[in-house]
């Protein structure tokens, strides 16, 4: 019997991803260059209208020097 391929695990954010970047001293536009994306899709992520796959959450939590369950939490129910 073949198997699915599974979704990409997403998970949402939380008011911490931008604290941490005002932390850091970084602009959306910085922020964006650093991590390779849009200086939109960090909005995006900031508003709460997009959620980063689990790569990139990882990709986050490395460069804040910090673990993904910091920077990010499931909501969903």
């Amino acid at each position: 019997m073949a198997r699915r391929k599974a979704a990409p695990r997403i998970i949402k954010k939380r008011d911490r991803f931008k604290e941490l970047r005002v932390l850091f001293g970084k602009t959306q536009r910085a922020l964006s260059l650093d991590l390779g994306v849009t200086e939109s899709f960090i909005r995006e992520l900031e508003s709460g209208r997009s959620n980063p796959e689990i790569t990139f959450a990882f990709k986050v939590a490395k460069y804040f020097e910090t673990t993904v369950d910091d920077v990010f939490q499931d909501l969903a129910e």
